[in-house]
């Protein structure tokens, strides 16, 4: 059954606070049209369809050019209407009121840079390339492989919020992550970085 959620998202990402855990992206679930956002800088109204017939609870993720094998948490949206963030800093987080990955549209995952002393899960995201592989497996056991086709980096306050959670005809998963230079002031890096990924293999055997 396809079910469609209406949401808003504001300020995008995760891993840029000078306090771990305290950097969020924003999103807000409908209803919220009566809902004052005069405090966000950027507002971006979307639409996300969630088949659930299709896709995987995702467990783990592995990204061979950048030797990070990791567990994935499930993320929701927190009481203030912004994107909770994986509680540990070398795991990553998928945003679980969107897209399964496997499933059509963008599945969203993102990881902290670094934190207060050390490089944190997606400090070396950069530097992967086109054709590189993300390899996402399921709670089930079901591994899917996504290949890299391109990457692009936005102003904190400026990225294409439609074209990262938005839906989407193809299976697709976005890996999202801070880059730029720290703001002392706003506790936040300068830019994001994300990583658009496609689905090329599904293996289907369980573990």
């Amino acid at each position: 059954m396809k079910k469609l959620y209406t949401i808003v998202v504001a300020l995008i990402m995760t891993g840029c606070s000078s306090q771990p855990g305290a950097e969020t992206t924003e999103v807000t679930q409908a209803p919220i049209k009566e809902q004052s956002m005069s405090s966000v800088s950027s507002e971006s109204k979307i639409e996300i369809i969630k088949d659930n017939r299709s896709g995987i609870v995702p467990a783990t993720i592995e990204i061979p050019a950048i030797n990070v094998k990791t567990k994935i948490e499930e993320v929701g949206t927190l009481k203030d209407g912004r994107m909770d963030v994986p509680k540990n800093p070398d795991n990553v987080g998928w945003y679980e009121p969107g897209t399964l990955p496997g499933a059509p549209g963008n599945a969203v995952l993102a990881g902290h840079v670094d934190d207060l002393t050390s490089p944190a899960v997606f400090y070396e995201l950069h530097k992967v390339k086109k054709g590189d592989k993300i390899i996402v497996t399921g709670t089930d056991g079901q591994t899917l492989t996504f290949e890299v086709y391109d990457q692009k980096t936005f102003p904190r306050l400026d990225a294409p919020i439609e074209e990262i959670f938005g839906f989407s005809f193809a299976s697709t998963l976005n890996l999202i992550t801070c880059s730029g230079d720290y703001d002392t002031e706003t506790t936040e890096r300068a830019e994001r970085t994300v990583i658009y990924t496609k689905l090329v293999e599904e293996n289907n055997d369980s573990l």
